[in-house]
Order: structure tokens, then C-alpha cells, then sequence
């Protein structure tokens, strides 16, 4: 990629970046959109993109691109992680109870000691009816808590 095509992809995402603080998704979604074509492996303007659309409650379409992108190109752990919860986020907001604990058990595989995943698969299981297994992962995640860190 040459460097005015990385100027115009970072040019594409500030904007779409700053049509999001302004809660004007469509727009966001269009900037997004034009950076993806130049560099379809950006990742922040895909994860950008898939909050811009669930905010306009496009949550299949936020899903597909997601998952189209998880298939695209091989991802570090941090961003694989990144975007497993994303989508798990994206299907407890939907209510699809089953998918959201698909993605955040896949997310907590690769980052097990992340207290964000743990309660946020918490709240699936509640969520899901599921009590046993969430309050399980709480007490998990306040005794981890009170571990002391070692540097």
C-alpha cells in the first residue's frame, strides 16, 4: 500500500472516528466503509464500523463484518480478543444468549485471566437462566480479585 493510500485510510477513520463522538453513524459508517476499500485488513475501522452499525441497531450486519474480517487475516491474540468480545457484546444486546457465550468462551480460551470477559460471560449466563454458571464465574472473578499482583 502506498503512503497516500495509508494517509487517505487514517484520514477515512479520524473522520468516521468523529462522526461516532457525534453519534452521526451513518456517516461514521461511510467513512469507515471508504477506509475498509482502501485497506480491507484495518481492524479499528471494521471494529468502528461494527459499533457505528450497532448503534443503528444493524446488528447482523455488524456481525457479518466481523466475522468477515476474523476470516480475512490472521489476527494476534489481543485482536482476536478484541473482536470475540465484540461480538459477543453484539449478541447479548440481541438477546442471542447462545452466540454471545460462543464468542466469549472462544475470547476467555485465549485471555483467561480477563476480568472483563469473565463477568461479561457472567452476564450471559444470568441472562441465559443459566445462575449457577454465572454466579460461578462472579466468585471466580472476586477471588482473582483479591489476589495480590506479582510483578
Amino acid at each position: 500500500m502506498s503512503a497516500s493510500d495509508i494517509i487517505r485510510v487514517r484520514r477515512f477513520f479520524e473522520r468516521g472516528v468523529y462522526f461516532i463522538e457525534q453519534a452521526q453513524y451513518a456517516d461514521a459508517c461511510t467513512n469507515f466503509k471508504d477506509a475498509l476499500q482502501i485497506n480491507p485488513n484495518f481492524l479499528p475501522a471494521r471494529t468502528h464500523m461494527a459499533i457505528a452499525l450497532s448503534q443503528q441497531h444493524k446488528y447482523v450486519d455488524a456481525i457479518k463484518l466481523l466475522e468477515e474480517g476474523r476470516k480475512q487475516v490472521p489476527l494476534r491474540d489481543d485482536q482476536l480478543v478484541e473482536v470475540l468480545s465484540l461480538l459477543g457484546n453484539i449478541c447479548l444486546i440481541r438477546q442471542d444468549y447462545r452466540a454471545a457465550t460462543y464468542y466469549l468462551k472462544a475470547a476467555r480460551k485465549i485471555d483467561p485471566r480477563s476480568s472483563k470477559l469473565r463477568l461479561m460471560l457472567s452476564t450471559c449466563y444470568c441472562k441465559a437462566g443459566q445462575y449457577a454458571e454465572g454466579l460461578a464465574l462472579l466468585l471466580e472473578n472476586a477471588r482473582e480479585m483479591d489476589k495480590p499482583v506479582l510483578e
